[in-house]
């Protein structure tokens, strides 16, 4: 029999609340049992949203458990299924019994849902609607929650998260101490993934609200039909560009190349040139184009954070010290506004004279 520092082990074991001596330094009986990862799907007019078609093909990486995911609507979200399953979603929640998107209610449905399936991680992509609905999540479960993540990787049940910090001056690696770890994502951090379709679980959760409650106005925000996301060339305009008649330059050039747009910096946004929909960077949107040309962007940290998924970044600047060309495939030494013009000429087929 093994030795007991207070006494035979019969003494220890009269009292039936007492545990036998050692258990506790051999094993951690409080160690959260919280496995896999489970992501808030969101849906655009029955579809799957883009972002979070990002997020759940990333999710797959991020565990060696489990992935669910929780999506709200009416049965006509059952056509959605077999892509749902195709992005690697192993059991997926159909919440049912909310006529229309209220982020208390949501809020309330997800935390349920997370204390029954108990995940290591709960992932929400930074839309407008994830943004207002993860903090309240969060509150409900008492998590750990870091906003606007532009990176994920796993370290086994734990996720480091990374976004930007100070200002956009820097990038933190942040981990959250307990479980459920919770993130917003930036769209566009993650590649799209190719459709597919794929089996699983589904479960239907008949949502109970206490009390009724209703949308008590709703109006249509008007939205570009194109989207920077989607386009394969971005043309980028910024501070350095100082003549607001070369944005319809820009959009002359870009409609004159399949799958170009024009996009723009910060600066550019501020002055009403173009809208916060087409802005790039840290506080804009995340883009990932085949080939992004910046003119007269100085390349800052935060607007990197956009662009870091582009295939190739060439440089017009005639700044030999701004930052875009460290990480540029191809700089050009000259005058951005001169180099849209010509370039705009050439397009047209219109090579321009130079002056002597």
């Amino acid at each position: 029999m093994s030795q007991c520092s207070g006494g035979s082990c019969q003494t220890c074991s009269d009292d039936p609340d007492r545990l036998p001596p050692g258990m506790l330094r051999r094993y951690d009986l409080n160690e959260s049992t919280a496995d896999g990862v489970m992501v808030w799907i969101e849906a655009d007019g029955g579809k799957v949203s883009r972002p979070s078609a990002e997020i759940l093909a990333a999710a797959k990486g991020l565990t060696d458990g489990r992935v669910y995911g929780i999506i709200f609507g009416d049965a006509g979200l059952k056509s959605e299924y077999p892509r749902i399953f195709g992005y690697g979603v192993d059991t997926l929640y159909h919440v049912r019994g909310i006529a229309s998107y209220s982020p208390e209610a949501y809020a309330e449905a997800v935390s349920q849902v997370a204390e029954r399936v108990n995940p290591a991680a709960i992932l929400v992509s930074a839309t407008p609607r994830g943004r207002e609905l993860a903090p309240r999540i969060a509150s409900l479960l008492g998590a750990g929650l870091t906003a606007d993540c532009t990176r994920l990787e796993s370290d086994g049940r734990r996720i480091v998260m990374t976004r930007p910090a100070f200002g956009g001056n820097l990038m933190a690696d942040i981990e959250c101490v307990g479980f459920p770890q919770m993130a917003t994502v930036r769209p566009g951090v993650f590649p799209l993934p190719e459709p597919k379709e794929g089996k699983g679980t589904a479960i239907y959760w008949q949502y109970p609200p206490e009390q009724d409650s209703g949308v008590v106005s709703e109006e249509a925000v008007q939205t570009e039909a194109a989207d920077i996301s989607d386009a394969r060339i971005l043309i980028a305009l910024g501070a350095g560009i100082r003549d607001r008649g070369l944005v319809d330059v820009a959009e002359e050039i870009a409609a004159s190349i399949d799958g170009a747009m024009v996009c723009c910096s910060r600066a550019v946004a501020e002055r009403g040139w173009l809208p916060r929909s087409r802005q790039v960077g840290m506080s804009g949107r995340t883009v990932r184009p085949d080939l992004y040309v910046a003119f007269g962007i100085s390349g800052a940290v935060q607007h990197r954070v956009g662009i870091s998924g582009a295939k190739r970044i060439i440089a017009v600047n005639r700044d030999p010290e701004a930052p875009i060309h460290a990480f540029s495939d191809l700089s050009l030494l000259t005058d951005a506004e001169e180099a849209l013009k010509e370039l705009r000429d050439l397009v047209a087929g219109k090579p321009r004279r130079r002056s002597s």
